[in-house]
């Protein structure tokens, strides 16, 4: 049996598959790039253990000056020493640079582009993405581990000085939340259909690194919330959205041809 050299590191969940927006957006690069990897399963409570005993590097640092650990992480064993990344956008990059496709046209994050892909994540990640957790945060804590759900409640109410149950909103509130959130998912489909020619994705019919952000986003809510964010959400837009994820869905598999 042959080795599979490159390993994806993802969180796992009570579903069949992963609801971390940022290891799907890796997920899609590496499915769209078709290359052959396999994923070693972490829960969130070992993110830290198990980065630091493989060498893998932190993401960022904590206001008290400690390293901070997320996922996704990659282990490329192609070359020695492996090489040993975190962080979703570096990671494409580094995925880019080191599997480039033949095709130009085909290429992820052009260098070109990458100041235009920053803007845009900057967007997802404040105007979307900072917003959900007041709406979903039942949603993804139902979908968790049975131990990822104790650690996950731990932090976020040390976090926010509540339970989880009053961090969500309710009623009213829940309903208006929703709708600045469909604002900012109309803003998009308005620049996409400015630049995405006969295609539903933000280059037409080729993946770029906005669509692996994007996508990564839109699993999580159809996973994590199927029932109440996902329907909303492909109502949106004049469909738009549900539009999207079937032309992304060549690329949505766990581990193609495994």
């Amino acid at each position: 049996m042959a080795v599979t050299k490159i390993v994806l590191l993802d969180i796992p969940t009570v579903l069949p598959v992963p609801t971390s927006p940022n290891t799907w957006k890796v997920r899609l690069a590496l499915n769209y790039k078709e290359l052959t990897y396999g994923t070693k399963w972490v829960e969130t409570a070992d993110i830290e253990s198990v980065c630091k005993s493989l060498g893998i590097p932190p993401t960022s640092v904590l206001p008290d000056g400690t390293p901070k650990y997320t996922l996704p992480a990659l282990i490329d064993n192609t070359f020695t020493p492996p090489v040993l990344l975190s962080d979703s956008t570096p990671i494409i990059e580094y995925l880019e640079r080191t599997y480039p496709d033949p095709d130009y046209s085909r290429a992820l994050c052009p260098p070109a582009s990458r100041a235009l892909h920053a803007l845009f994540e900057y967007h997802v990640a404040h105007s979307i993405t900072a917003q959900l957790l007041p709406v979903m945060v039942m949603h993804m804590y139902d979908k968790k581990t049975p131990r990822d759900r104790t650690h996950f409640r731990q932090r976020t109410e040390v976090a926010f000085g509540k339970k989880l149950e009053d961090i969500e909103l309710k009623g009213k509130d829940r309903e208006e939340h929703w709708k600045k959130i469909e604002g900012a998912f109309d803003l998009l489909a308005i620049f996409m259909r400015a630049g995405s020619g006969a295609g539903e994705l933000f280059t037409g019919s080729n993946l770029s690194l906005a669509d692996c952000t994007l996508g990564g986003l839109l699993l999580a809510l159809r996973y994590d919330s199927p029932d109440e964010a996902w329907i909303k959400v492909s109502s949106w837009s004049n469909g738009k959205w549900t539009r999207y994820m079937s032309a992304l869905a060549n690329w949505t598999d766990v581990e193609p041809g495994r």
